[in-house]
This record gives C-alpha cells, sequence and structure tokens, in this order.
C-alpha cells in the first residue's frame, strides 16, 4: 500500500515525495497511531500535551462521516470546487467524491506525519485522482502562503472549504491561521474576479486609445534620478488627510518633499491652497476624469504633471491638458507590443487602490522614505473620506449605505479598534504586501487614526518634519520635457499586425471548419478518424492562440473565458469515448470562438481606424481630406456610419470614425482638387462592390473594394488604400467616383499630394 503510494508520488507530486523521505525517519511519527474503533474500523490517534486525542470518532468514523456530509450538503451543491482542508483517514473525502461526482477537488494536508499515516492506510488512486486538481501538504508558514497564492492564481469561481472538525479541536492555532489566509485569498480573488468581468474590455481600449499620447510621452521612470533616494510624500483622500494641511503646506513651500496625491486627494489640496508636484491615476472607467475636474475647470492642470497608468480611462489623458508621465501597467498588453524600448521590470502590477500603484512606482523610482499621508484604509467619525471631497447625489464625504457592508474592525495605529470593510481591508493587505516586497524602501504611515499598516510604523508627520524632513530636496522642473522624449518608429509592428488581423480570420475559418468536420465524423461515428482530427484540431487551435491580434487584443478580454475553457478541456482530456469528446470538444469551442470573433469584430474597428493611422508618420507633402469634408458632394444614397465607443452605464458615446457606404448602383461623389497625385481611402469585405468608376478629368479607370477572404460575419477591414493615381499635371482636377453593379461601396476619404481641395 504505502510503496505503490509513494511510486504515485514520485510520478505526479515529487516534491512531496522528497517530503516524505526527509521526515519519514523522524521520531514525530510516534505521536500519530492508527489503531481500530469500535467498530473495527482504524481511527487516528493523536498524543499531544500528554492526551490521547481521536481525529475521527473512536467509535465508527463511517457514521461520523455520514452526520458530516449530511450538515454540509447543501453547500456542497451549490460550489463549484471542493478544498478538504484535513484529511485525517480519509472518510469524509470518500463520502463526499462519491455522492457528488461532478465536483473537482483539492486536498490540504496541515500535517505530514498524518498525511503520511493516510498514505499507509489508503490508495490514492482509489479515489477519482481525475478531479483532482491540488494536492497540497503544510509543512511550515512559508509552505502554507505558497499553497494558497498558487491555489489562488487559479481559483475556482464557488469554492467550498471543507474542514475536518477534530483539526479545528486539536490543532485550533494552524487552524485559524489558515483560515485568515484563507478567507483573505477568497475575498481577494472575487474583487478580481468582478473587476475582470467589469473592466477586460475597457483595459484594452483604454491602452489602445491612451497609445498615441504614451509614444509621445515620457515613461515617469526617465525621471528616476529626480526622486532616488529622496523623500516622497503618497497623499491618498482618507479622513485624517483634514488634519495634515498645515504640515502639507509647510513641505510644499519649504520643497522638504515631493507630494503625489492619488485619486481624488487632488481636490482636497488644491481646496486648501495646496499644489501637489504631481497627480497619479489608473482607474479604467470612464468617469475617471471627474476627480481632476475641479484642476481642469480652473487650468490648473497645465502646470502639474500627471502620471498614468496605461490602461486608464482615456476621457483623463484626453481632457487633462499638463504634462503626462506614464507608466505600463500589467492590464495593458498593447503598449508593451508597439513599445520597443519597455523594460519589462518597470510594468506596474494592477491592483484596486490607486495608492498601490503608486507605492509600487515610488519603489520602482528608488524613492526613499515614502511617507502615506492619509492612507486611512478604515472609517473615521463616519468618513470615508477627507471632507472636502464631495461625492455621490448627497454630495458628502462621510460613508455611504453601500459601504457598510461587510464591515469588520481591525487594529489602528494606536492599538485601539476601528471599523473599515471587506474593500478598503483587502486595500490594507495588499498594500503590506508590497511593502514588504519592497522591503529595501522604507515606508512611513502619518496617518492619525487610520488602520495599522504592516511594515509601516506609525509616526506623526510633524515628527517626521523635524526629524528627517530638514532641507530642500525639491526639484521644481523635474517634468520639463527633454529632447530625447520623442515617439518612436512602428510601422514594422503596425504592418505585423495588419498581418496578424488577416491570419486571425483565416485560422477562425479553418478552426471552425474543422469543428464542423468532428461534429460530420462523430455523427458518422468514425472513431479511428476522430483520433486524427483530435491531433489536427489540437495543432491549429495552439497556432491560431499564438496569433499577435489574438495574444494583443482578444486574449485578454477573454480570459475569464479561457479559464472556464480550460477547466472544460481538463474534463474533456479525461473523456475516454472518442464519440463523446468530440460533441464535447464542438460544443465549448465553439462557444469559445464565438465569443472570441466577438471581441474581434469590436476591437478590429478601432485599430484600424483609430490606432494604426494615429502611429503612422505623415508622408511629406501628403494630405488628408475625410469623408465628412464640405469638399466631398455625394448625390444618390448614402448612408453614414459611425463607429463609437459605448459609455459605461451610460447612452453616451465616443465616435472615433466616420465612413458613408452606398449600395444603390449610379451613387456618386464629385469634387475637384489641386495636386499630382491622390488616393481613395475606404474600406473592404467580401460584400462590398467589385466594380466602381473613378474619372480624372475625363480618364475613366475602375477599382474594387470587395475581399473574399472577409467572411460576412466579420466587419469590414477599414482604412484601405482603394485606388491611387500618380503624375497628374499641376493644377485643378475633376473627379468624379460612380459605383456600378452589386455591392456596396464603403468611403473614408481621401490623400492627395501638394494639394488643396
Amino acid at each position: 500500500m504505502l510503496a505503490e503510494n509513494q511510486r504515485f508520488l514520485q510520478n505526479h507530486y515529487p516534491a512531496l515525495w522528497q517530503q516524505w523521505n526527509q521526515i519519514q525517519h523522524e521520531q514525530v511519527w510516534q505521536q500519530y497511531e492508527i489503531i481500530p474503533s469500535h467498530a473495527g474500523l482504524p481511527t487516528l490517534q493523536v498524543h499531544v500535551d500528554g492526551r490521547s486525542l481521536y481525529l475521527h470518532s473512536k467509535y465508527n468514523p463511517e457514521q461520523e462521516a455520514d452526520r458530516l456530509v449530511e450538515q454540509l450538503q447543501d453547500k456542497i451543491k451549490s460550489c463549484d470546487h471542493l478544498f478538504f482542508y484535513g484529511i485525517g483517514l480519509g472518510y469524509h473525502v470518500e463520502k463526499i467524491l462519491s455522492m457528488f461526482p461532478d465536483k473537482a477537488f483539492t486536498i490540504y494536508e496541515p500535517n505530514p506525519w498524518i498525511f503520511f499515516r493516510f498514505l499507509s492506510y489508503k490508495r490514492l488512486t482509489e479515489w477519482p485522482i481525475q478531479r483532482l486538481r491540488y494536492l497540497y501538504v503544510e509543512t511550515d508558514a512559508a509552505s502554507r502562503r505558497r499553497c494558497l497564492a498558487e491555489f489562488a492564481n487559479a481559483l475556482e469561481v464557488n469554492v467550498e472549504l471543507i474542514a475536518l472538525p477534530s483539526y479545528e479541536r486539536i490543532f485550533a492555532d494552524s487552524f485559524q491561521q489558515f483560515l485568515c489566509q484563507f478567507r483573505d485569498i477568497i475575498q481577494s480573488k472575487r474583487i478580481n474576479l468582478a473587476t475582470e468581468f467589469a473592466f477586460s474590455k475597457r483595459w484594452t481600449l483604454n491602452s489602445v486609445m491612451n497609445l498615441p499620447t504614451t509614444l509621445r510621452s515620457p515613461s515617469i521612470f526617465s525621471r528616476k534620478e529626480h526622486f532616488r533616494s529622496k523623500p516622497v510624500l503618497l497623499v491618498a483622500a482618507g479622513p485624517s488627510l483634514q488634519e495634515e494641511y498645515h504640515n502639507l503646506r509647510y513641505i510644499k513651500e519649504k520643497g522638504l518633499a515631493y507630494i503625489f496625491a492619488v485619486g481624488s486627494a487632488n481636490r482636497a489640496l488644491v481646496a486648501n491652497g495646496i499644489l501637489p508636484d504631481a497627480v497619479c491615476t489608473y482607474d479604467p472607467q470612464a468617469h475617471n476624469f471627474a476627480v481632476f475636474w475641479d484642476m481642469i475647470d480652473k487650468g490648473i492642470d497645465a502646470n502639474v504633471p500627471m502620471i498614468y497608468g496605461t490602461s486608464v480611462g482615456y476621457e483623463t489623458i484626453q481632457k487633462y491638458k499638463g504634462p503626462k508621465f506614464y507608466a505600463v501597467t500589467s492590464q495593458d498588453t498593447v503598449t508593451p507590443y508597439y513599445l520597443d524600448s519597455l523594460d519589462r521590470s518597470e510594468v506596474i502590477d494592477d491592483a484596486f487602490s490607486i495608492a498601490i500603484i503608486t507605492l509600487q512606482i515610488l519603489a520602482k523610482l528608488e524613492a526613499n522614505p515614502v511617507i502615506l499621508v492619509g492612507q486611512n484604509f478604515a472609517f473615521r467619525d463616519n468618513y470615508y473620506y477627507a471632507k472636502e471631497i464631495k461625492r455621490g447625489e448627497k454630495q458628502t464625504a462621510e460613508v455611504l449605505e453601500h459601504e457598510r457592508h461587510g464591515l469588520m474592525q481591525v487594529k489602528d495605529v494606536y492599538g485601539h479598534l476601528i471599523t473599515t470593510n471587506e474593500s478598503l481591508n483587502q486595500m490594507r493587505l495588499l498594500m503590506e504586501h508590497y511593502i514588504q516586497r519592497y522591503s529595501q524602501i522604507e515606508v512611513i504611515n502619518t496617518t492619525k487614526g487610520g488602520a495599522d499598516i504592516v511594515g509601516a510604523p506609525f509616526i506623526p508627520l510633524e515628527t517626521v518634519i523635524s526629524t528627517r524632513l530638514t532641507e530642500k530636496v525639491v526639484e521644481e522642473n523635474w517634468h520639463v520635457s527633454r529632447q530625447s522624449d520623442t515617439a518612436q518608429a512602428v510601422e514594422p509592428k503596425i504592418e505585423n499586425m495588419n498581418q496578424a488581423m488577416v491570419d486571425f480570420i483565416k485560422g477562425y475559418q479553418d478552426i471552425s471548419a474543422l469543428l464542423d468536420e468532428l461534429a460530420q465524423t462523430a455523427q458518422r461515428r468514425k472513431e479511428g478518424k476522430l483520433l486524427k482530427l483530435f491531433a489536427r484540431f489540437d495543432e491549429q487551435f495552439r497556432r491560431w492562440m499564438n496569433n499577435d491580434f489574438f495574444d494583443i487584443y482578444v486574449r485578454p478580454i477573454v480570459r475569464v473565458d479561457t479559464e472556464l475553457l480550460q477547466k472544460e478541456a481538463h474534463t474533456i482530456r479525461e473523456e475516454k469515448d472518442p464519440i463523446a469528446k468530440a460533441d464535447k470538444v464542438v460544443r465549448s469551442f465553439r462557444r469559445y470562438l464565438h465569443t472570441c470573433q466577438q471581441v474581434y469584430n469590436e476591437m478590429a474597428p478601432f485599430v484600424q481606424i483609430y490606432l494604426h493611422p494615429k502611429l503612422t508618420r505623415e508622408e511629406p507633402g501628403w494630405k488628408r481630406y475625410e469623408c465628412t469634408s464640405s469638399a466631398f458632394h455625394y448625390s444618390g444614397q448614402w448612408r453614414k456610419k459611425e463607429i463609437k465607443i459605448q459609455k459605461q452605464s451610460s447612452m453616451e458615446s465616443d465616435v472615433i470614425g466616420t465612413y458613408y457606404e452606398t449600395n444603390e448602383p449610379n451613387a456618386t461623389i464629385k469634387f475637384t482638387f489641386k495636386g499630382t497625385a491622390i488616393r481613395v481611402i475606404g474600406a473592404r469585405h467580401a460584400d462590398g462592390a467589385d466594380e466602381i468608376r473613378i474619372a480624372i478629368d475625363g480618364r475613366i479607370d475602375k477599382f474594387s473594394v470587395r475581399e473574399k477572404d472577409i467572411p460576412p460575419s466579420f466587419p469590414l477591414k477599414f482604412h484601405q488604400m482603394l485606388f491611387e493615381k500618380y503624375d497628374l499635371n499641376v493644377g485643378e482636377h475633376l473627379v468624379e467616383i460612380v459605383l456600378q453593379g452589386d455591392g456596396v461601396f464603403f468611403f473614408q476619404g481621401i490623400e492627395c499630394k501638394d494639394c488643396r481641395c
């Protein structure tokens, strides 16, 4: 029995097998003894502090397991994944797995000696190992953190913790430590998952819309010499901020430290006559710019640099007029593709607090010390924000009703208990994580009455001023642009991405055809052919997912769908019946393929109409006229079409591109221009017209906008050069473009050389 389990561990869990070799000769074994119960079934006796305790009933362990399952069955039915904490000899685990054959599970044994006693009693292979996702054996606090971190990264949407009650009694301290960490990772994962659902498309769209500004702007890390070993105040908008205005004003006047305002803190500072040295922002939502509205409205923004995460709401970048510095965030896949000069070590982990984003930036800038101001992470006197910050329908800084959900108490900087909620507490825990990660910098918490932040000792700001901030360090012109801050050439990346878009569509068609073939072959019950088709499908699907457009624009938006597909794929791989397997492959992958196509259809026009034209350098002597120009005279039935960004939770939208289309024979565009060359710009598609006549000064040519490689279910291929004519005589030219025959003509405008219309 034990030898068979050892071979299983050696083949599938070699790290656990090594643990066994390390501890099998230790005397601790004597504390754990398998003995018969009164019913004859084995139970496990634990000798602790002179007492003999039982992990299972000393009378009948199976009946005890039945009672436990009866208590838990409603919770088990509603979950997706079972997390067993403490297995003992596995009675309850075996019972639950047999009753619920659709549940995936994880085994977590906090006691290695109990686990290896279990291995001498039960064959692991007798359990449904194909449903086992993780097998963990804790050896110390560090191993517990590693195991939970790994589990959190691939956490199921709905997980149920099942702890063997005897562990809660016998190993109470260890269990409580585990429980606190487990609840933290579950809550954090739920917040992250909800955020991904809400913002996955918005992150990518923002990155697209912000990229032209990003490529023209300097990285904040290009200014590292101004901040290295200099004190920086990270000023948040917590209710304790209102106690520090006089201190902050003094620091600002004397230049004793840089003041970085995060989130809404700029409002409170500006209202009290304190101009921050920089404002920091990263929120992807459309309304994010509102936190800077006071500065924008008064024109103050022109004098205050903004440090922005590249996936921030694009409206903020468009409305804020001051100098801008970027920091690439981990949610942005677009900028790293086009920005060859990016140092990957400077990418900032996305987080659900701008203060945590800014702390990472300051750590990478090597600022020291970082001084937290107004970072309460808790309520104070029923206030969520400093009093100057008005929000919500009641225009108040007080705690709103929805912020009272999940209330809890934590220790404050004085050792007393204060009230917070789950969201603020998760922010605090994450900040503690990054403080520990960047242990090379000193972090000081000056927030009076705020939550205690491990790793950031509390020192009142006036004390910090008198002992640490004793000389001027601020360079007022640190943000002044330098010649090196210039946009790079990205034409090769644009060319590669354009080809990737073509390959994406072709790959989609190939995979769709192969799924059809799988379905037909399964219907005819040709099992031998199915095995060959599975291999072909795996290869084609893998190649398609390596496509640049998929990787940069689609994958980030469908990440939740991809996780679900991976879970389904794990189950599909275990299916032994080729026909049933083919049915599952077709259903799961068709659904995923359709989702990816929808994302392509939404993102491709933004890339073609907005991003690539803005990144392309203008050719000398050429000028562009959009289809909305008064130079064009339309006759016949033309439809004006707009490519829009729909705002979240709003009927508003931003128009990023316009084109005209017609399918009426003899519909015409007339215009005149002076110049030596002309290009007609528009879109191609499978539904496009195959015959369009263009007459320049009476000389007739023809062109087509039909492209058979673009199926009707995919969007137009925009920003294409449909026709070009060079070596025209200097002078005025009359142009007439007429649709002839069937199909649709999609017109975006013209480009002309040495011209004016």
